[in-house]
């Protein structure tokens, strides 16, 4: 079983990948193109245009890639590719399947022009990783559990632990490090941080290599709903992270410089997907089982997505990433020489001014 062990975070988070070789930009970021008219509800699991949409040319052509990596949270994504939504907004999607490493070296190179993701970009974008975020999508996602019968029933029961991750310096090791703290557990020293592949996490536990895990769903839906494990800690559930957002939507700040537009077209069309998922989750669940894009069931898919908080939104979404900002600063994942608002005048590019009046 491949595994890694980290005693602190501090050192943890020196071996993140990280690509100081970007360049930075932050001459635009406040970009305002005019909104489309919003596609009409679609119904079916094929790509179909709404009517009704105004014609959008680009100045470098009405292609995107599109990078995912097939976790349920990432319905929006699926649903803007798989129901027409980016197609409406004039775009043609190619979509691109990579983990987090290959991810930040295609933006870095401009291979990849847009991607749904967390605040674990922010690090990377504080080490010169050119990558824009443009709007929030939803709440949840991540969730911390322990066997059954580990004696370990909320966070604060973790001090002295070994907690297994997906990766260091990722979500979900993030927002429970914030939680030790709130605890006067030290995520540094008080804990231990291991690493497995997501589908490993359970077996971990079961063979007592780790004593609890966070992770992002469905892993950590399946370890509750078929190993009966204890949820400690949700951001769908607990504050503040279910008034925030755990998923944003981002672009290469190449895109956001040379085609303002594309970025603006592709922000319209995955927020208006996360509007449609948050009314449609049971399609949106299913449409996900059909293409085979992430490894749940149809009932675990339709679980989670109506336990997320789906308010997608520019400004709402601009104010959370600069509380993520902030808590990362707080517990050392950020410099402490880092200027947050610098950090966030850098990260954060309004490719529309806001949407439904958030």
């Amino acid at each position: 079983m491949a595994k890694r062990t980290v005693s602190g975070a501090a050192s943890a988070f020196i071996m993140i990948h990280l690509l100081t070789a970007c360049a930075t930009d932050s001459s635009q970021n406040t970009a305002t193109p005019q909104a489309s008219q919003a596609p009409s509800d679609l119904a079916g699991s094929t790509a179909t245009k709404p009517s009704g949409v105004q014609t959008t040319s680009f100045k470098t052509g009405k292609k995107i890639t599109v990078a995912y990596s097939s976790s349920t949270c990432e319905a929006p994504t699926f649903v803007a590719w798989k129901k027409g939504f980016f197609e409406a907004e004039g775009l043609e999607p190619v979509m691109e399947k990579m983990d987090f490493n290959t991810l930040k070296n295609g933006i870095a190179t401009g291979k990849v022009d847009a991607t749904q993701g967390n605040f674990s970009w922010f690090k990377p974008a504080e080490q010169g990783l050119d990558v824009k975020l443009t709007g929030g999508l939803h709440a949840g996602c991540i969730q911390a559990v322990a066997p059954a019968h580990s004696g370990i029933t909320a966070v604060k029961d973790l001090k002295g632990k070994i907690i297994g991750v997906d990766a260091i310096g990722g979500g979900p090791m993030i927002t429970l490090s914030i939680e030790l703290k709130k605890l006067g557990i030290d995520p540094k020293k008080d804990v231990q941080w291991r690493v497995y592949p997501s589908d490993q996490l359970v077996t971990a536990a079961e063979k007592k290599e780790i004593d609890a895990f966070i992770v992002w769903d469905p892993a950590a839906q399946k370890s509750i709903d078929e190993n009966k494990y204890v949820r400690i800690l949700s951001n769908a559930h607990d504050e503040p992270y279910k008034s925030g957002y755990c998923c944003y939507s981002f672009v290469s700040g190449e895109l956001a410089k040379k085609d303002p537009e594309k970025a603006a077209a592709y922000t319209r069309a995955i927020l208006k997907a996360a509007e449609w998922v948050g009314t449609h989750q049971t399609e949106a669940a299913q449409l996900e089982v059909d293409y085979k894009l992430v490894g749940a069931d149809l009932a675990t898919n339709e679980k989670l997505l109506k336990d997320y908080y789906w308010r997608p939104s520019v400004n709402t979404a601009v104010e959370n990433a600069k509380f993520f900002i902030g808590a990362q600063k707080e517990q050392g994942v950020l410099d402490a020489s880092t200027d947050e608002e610098v950090l966030a005048d850098r990260l954060i590019f309004k490719a529309i001014p806001e949407f439904n009046g958030r």
